[in-house]
């Protein structure tokens, strides 16, 4: 996804406050380093390809309205925090109540990309991996799919770095009993 195609999607009046030549160098800047590791991680919190553009979209329009007033510390934090945010306000939109019902549509597994003796294995692990209470699935995903350590995680969260560690802990687990067949709900 390209700057441009954020902005021409961006609502008229946001356009107008911003105007065409008050585009951030910077911001356009965290958008190259930022927009792909965020939009993997809102599909593992959304429902679909299209809730995870917009909430990616509003991100980054958000960053733009704040037009480089207040600095942020931590971009990667405040990147992702944000997305989570998107990600819980679109859930609300939508009327889900049950954080459960939020797994992500789109498997971390492409089973076309494995060679074909391990395609049922990577299908098992992507079924195994979608049981997971969301909190778990959602330290799981900022740990291997976007290589963060347990203090970012915890920044990301908000919660403390041994929460972090010790819910992915417990995701490894629970995806361990469920691989040998202790849980299976199916």
């Amino acid at each position: 996804m390209e700057t441009s195609r954020v902005l021409d999607k961006a609502p008229a009046r946001s356009r107008e406050r911003t105007g065409p030549r008050a585009v951030n160098l910077d911001v356009a800047a965290l958008y190259d380093a930022y927009a792909a590791p965020l939009y993997r991680y809102l599909l593992t919190l959304l429902a679909g390809e299209q809730e995870a553009e917009d909430a990616l979209q509003e991100v980054f329009l958000g960053l733009l309205r704040r037009g480089g007033k207040a600095a942020i510390r931590d971009p990667q934090a405040y990147l992702f925090r944000a997305a989570r945010n998107q990600a819980l306000m679109a859930r609300r939109k939508r009327g889900r109540r049950d954080k459960e019902q939020s797994a992500a549509a789109l498997s971390w597994i492409d089973p076309e990309q494995c060679d074909p003796g391990s395609r049922a294995v990577a299908v098992d692990i992507d079924r195994a991996v979608q049981q997971l209470p969301a909190e778990q699935r959602e330290v799981l995903a900022l740990r291997l799919s976007e290589g963060m350590a347990f203090r970012e995680i915890g920044e990301v969260l908000r919660v403390s770095t041994n929460t972090a560690a010790s819910r992915y802990r417990l995701a490894l687990a629970r995806l361990r009993s469920c691989l040998e067949g202790g849980d299976d709900d199916d």
